[in-house]
């Protein structure tokens, strides 16, 4: 079996990936999939380092695998239609909170300020 490699750039940086022969323009696509979701994240919470912006954008991805054709995620099984809706409120409310506190975390690592 014949070893290719490819190169991607994440947030500016270059990383050599192998691949099988033939498999160089999807692992290019998935390079570049992963680098407009770093973009995204950087454009709303700033550069909060590589890792953390790898932790981030491999949660999403994983997110975003998790929810089947349909849109609706796994774990709504056996639920009725008026319990989704509110748990999805529920996790709508939790989710804008959380992307506020990670902006202002952000803001503050930012400037310098360690302190809350």
């Amino acid at each position: 079996m014949s070893q290719s490699v490819v190169t991607i750039r994440l947030n500016g940086h270059p990383y050599k990936i192998g691949c099988g022969a033939g498999e160089e323009d999807h692992v290019t696509k998935l390079g570049s999939e992963v680098e407009a979701v770093m973009q995204s994240l950087i454009a709303s919470v700033g550069q909060i380092g590589e890792a953390r912006l790898l932790a981030m954008v491999a949660l999403i991805l994983a997110d975003r695998a998790a929810v089947p054709s349909t849109g609706k995620p796994h774990s709504d099984a056996g639920l009725a239609s008026s319990d989704i809706l509110e748990h999805e409120d529920t996790a709508a409310e939790v989710l804008e909170d959380a992307a506020v506190r990670i902006a202002a975390l952000a803001s503050k690592l930012a400037s310098g300020i360690t302190n809350p």
